[in-house]
């Protein structure tokens, strides 16, 4: 189907054009057929590379032109970012905004955009505000829909969708995937047509590497020349056939290990498969960027070889650097834990992957699901550059091998299954629902949940079974206080709105008031440590046990019972004391050589203590703890910038200004706003790190501050 077919606005096809669209692929055709253009709700379960995205940023800039507002939500933060790039292809046709944080807030100023890009969870916080905007929503993608199987994220998605349908929203769905295994099942739910499709534009071999050989799912067979593991033999290999590797590993330590394996072989062959002078451009980069040196100089030796590693420990500017040098061929071969798979759109002629198991903290070795091994595999394959792509999984033994190919590369894809019945997931989604208005009495909210993926795939015992765990779960939440029930009606308490707003689970809602309560003294380590009670805090295995700061913690909740010899507690006062040092303004690189934490992670706890940090804070005021939710702020502020406590005026309120720029501005006197609006641009270039623009810049903002605030107090909010 040639492009000038299409119902779209000549502005929109003449930009498609420019993007060297001229004909559709087989999929987007029989999409295009189905009604994605003209405002049918579609599910497209096609492969990666079949140009499912493109289509649906189409009918999303459509819906804009015509007065539509347009809702993009994907389920990364890194990945709403990466689709703000798509679309500033088409600066010009539509106003484009990214939300992906501040659960507690409504975000009005959304309404005047055309086009609303959102992670999951926000998207699920804004309809439980439900802002006015809300009414003109025309059109809801759901990216990478394959999540809602997912415990954690696939529960918001489904909250998504049940929440549109009870508002009587008028949107229509676009569900994206490339991995379902039971996508008639998924169309069904939502209302939707579907298309499906093995279609690709490059023609995948999948195999399994054993013993120096390759062999294919069609029986062919092929040695391979280069003697080292399989991972880096396979990914040398591709290199000296004149394609890229993507190797996927299933640790981050291994992820530099294998890198500069593979790094060796490339610089063994005299920088013959690489363009040296560039590789060597891109690692300088790649050095100068870098918030961790240690880390900047590990990534750049390799980078300069024509490699590189791709893990959560990399802050984002690297991350792109990276993902930027593999697209201009610059680098070779990347190694990445499972988090390019995700969704980041990195394709190479041959993907690696070197281990079908992964270690869980919990339960030690377990196997990837086919699901995620496909989204592994399917990114093989570069269109217009290579003649085919390849998935080769490596094998440790013949009987292995055998498994791999039946298992991941001929059988089925395991089917979605819905999680929102679980407990954990129902009461959190329950207290939005009672919260937010949406049903107040236990028939109204069966009938909310008859809109979900957990009631339709129920069948006939799905009335009964919901009606069973949504009233067990609103007597759960009635007993933590955050819902009262009066005759057959629930209402959510002024406390449990609270918890609602702050869009925090419910559990570890009471867990922050029970520990507020319990708490004596006001240690700044208890106050981290209540913080990362919270599931959603990963903890740290790495570091010395300090048994000082466990005493500390252990004296501020002395009902609470605390075993310095439990291996969890351990594991959460070597987290506490990692953040007190990150608070404490220690650098980068003395928090990866003792705790193996990256910038990429220092930026995650920065993220989480700006939501559950700052609403246990809100928590604390609401029950009257004034004086604690101020120091519980002070706390959350010093993880989120990582200063000490007379750093937290000039981050907080400047833009333009870290924790490196504010250190430096005190050491040279520039101690408070007043400081700074006094001086002149010339004076404060001269502070290292701050140049004559950005000198102009933080005086005018210092000004105006202070000219509005008049005693020049600090107000506990961000700068916008």
């Amino acid at each position: 189907m040639d492009l000038s077919r299409l119902s779209l606005p000549p502005a929109l096809r003449d930009i498609l054009r420019r993007r060297g669209v001229e004909r559709l692929y087989p999929p987007q055709e029989e999409a295009v057929r189905a009604g994605i253009l003209e405002g049918a709700s579609v599910l497209m379960a096609t492969a990666t590379a079949s140009g499912k995205t493109l289509l649906a940023e189409a009918a999303a800039v459509k819906a804009g032109m015509e007065g539509r507002m347009a809702v993009f939500t994907v389920p990364l933060k890194a990945l709403a970012y990466e689709k703000q790039l798509h679309f500033s292809y088409y600066e010009g046709l539509v106003d484009v905004a990214v939300s992906t944080g501040e659960y507690s807030s409504e975000d009005r100023w959304l309404g005047k955009y055309d086009v609303v890009i959102t992670t999951y969870e926000k998207l699920d916080s804004l309809l439980r505000h439900r802002p006015n905007w809300l009414s003109n929503v025309g059109l809801i993608v759901l990216d990478e829909i394959h999540y809602v199987g997912d415990p954690k994220r696939g529960p918001v998605l489904e909250s998504i969708v049940a929440k549109a349908k009870y508002l009587g929203l008028k949107a229509q769905i676009i569900a994206l995937s490339a991995t379902i295994g039971n996508p008639e099942a998924l169309a069904k739910w939502l209302g939707a047509r579907l298309v499906k499709s093995d279609w690709r534009p490059v023609p995948l071999r999948e195999g399994v590497y054993h013993g120096g050989e390759i062999t294919y799912s069609d029986g062919g067979k092929r040695r391979v020349a280069v003697k080292a593991e399989p991972e880096v033999a396979l990914a040398v290999d591709a290199i000296e056939e004149g394609g890229q590797a993507l190797v996927f590993v299933n640790s981050r330590a291994a992820t530099a290990k294998v890198a500069g394996r593979i790094a060796e072989f490339i610089a063994a062959s005299g920088e013959k498969l690489i363009d040296p002078e560039a590789a060597a451009e891109l690692a300088r980069r790649a050095q100068e960027v870098a918030a961790s040196k240690a880390i900047g100089r590990e990534l750049a030796g390799v980078i300069a070889k024509g490699v590189a590693f791709h893990n959560a420990g990399l802050e984002l500017e690297l991350r792109r650097i990276v993902e930027e040098g593999f697209r201009r061929g610059v680098i070779k071969a990347v190694v990445s834990t499972t988090t390019l798979a995700a969704g980041v759109n990195l394709p190479a002629r041959r993907v690696v992957i070197a281990d079908v198991r992964r270690r869980d903290p919990l339960l030690g070795m377990e196997e990837i699901p086919v699901m995620e091994y496909r989204q592994m595999a399917g990114r093989a394959g570069r269109p217009g550059l290579d003649p085919y792509g390849e998935a080769i999984a490596a094998a440790s033994s013949e009987g292995e091998a055998e498994y791999i190919m039946e298992r991941y590369i001929k059988g089925p894809i395991e089917p979605v299954r819905s999680q929102l019945f679980s407990d954990v997931n129902l009461r959190s989604h329950l207290l939005g629902v009672v919260g937010s208005g949406y049903a107040n009495r236990l028939d109204d909210v069966v009938d909310y949940l008859s809109s979900t993926l957990a009631y339709s795939q129920l069948g006939a015992v799905a009335a009964s079974v919901a009606r069973a765990k949504a009233e067990k779960s609103l007597e759960e939440l009635t007993a933590w206080g955050f819902l009262e029930k009066l005759g057959e009606y629930y209402y959510a308490t002024e406390l449990g709105k609270l918890v609602n707003r702050l869009y925090l689970d419910p559990e570890t809602a009471a867990t922050y008031i029970d520990m507020l309560r319990a708490m004596r003294g006001s240690s700044p380590l208890a106050y981290i440590y209540l913080v990362i009670k919270a599931p959603d805090v990963p903890k740290i295995w790495r570091g010395r046990f300090n048994k000082k700061a466990a005493a500390e913690i252990i004296s501020a909740f002395p009902s609470l019972l605390l075993d310095e010899d439990d291996e969890e507690f351990r594991e959460e006062v070597k987290t506490v004391e990692m953040l007190w040092e990150w608070a404490n303004e220690a650098d980068e690189d003395k928090l990866y050589e003792k705790y193996g934490v990256g910038p990429g992670d220092l930026r995650v706890y920065a993220d989480l203590f700006e939501w559950l940090g700052l609403a246990a804070a809100e928590l604390a005021k609401a029950l009257g703890m004034e004086e604690r939710a101020e120091e519980l702020r002070r706390v959350s502020y010093r993880v989120i910038y990582g200063v000490r406590e007379e750093l937290l005026e000039l981050v907080l309120r400047l833009e333009g200004v870290g924790r490196a720029r504010a250190r430096a501005l005190y050491n040279a006197g520039y101690r408070s706003l007043a400081d700074i609006a006094k001086a002149t641009p010339a004076q404060l270039a001269k502070v290292p790190g701050i140049g004559e623009r950005l000198a102009s810049s933080i005086i005018e903002q210092a000004r105006a501050l202070t000219a509005a605030e008049g005693e020049g107090l600090l107000k506990w909010t961000k700068r916008r």
